[in-house]
């Protein structure tokens, strides 16, 4: 299992954690004192193809690029 960790405002934590290769992310956030915040599974989860666009549309708005295909080259 794989998990990228942020601290985020209000003494949060976000965890976005991978099970396997080119599997479905889960968003998993965590209060001040270690507590889950629940949220709807379709909301929860993010598909591997879909953070790959994540990635994708990120990159273009930082750069300004309107087509680009960073990833996919």
């Amino acid at each position: 299992m794989n998990t990228l960790s942020f601290n985020i405002n209000n003494g949060r934590t976000l965890k976005l954690i991978q099970r396997e290769h080119d599997g479905k992310v889960l968003i998993h956030i965590e209060d001040s004192v270690g507590n889950f915040e629940s949220m709807p599974d379709g909301e929860a989860f993010i598909s591997a193809g879909e953070a790959v666009m994540l990635i994708n549309y990120f990159r273009n708005c930082k750069t300004g690029k309107e087509n680009s295909d960073y990833i996919s080259k």
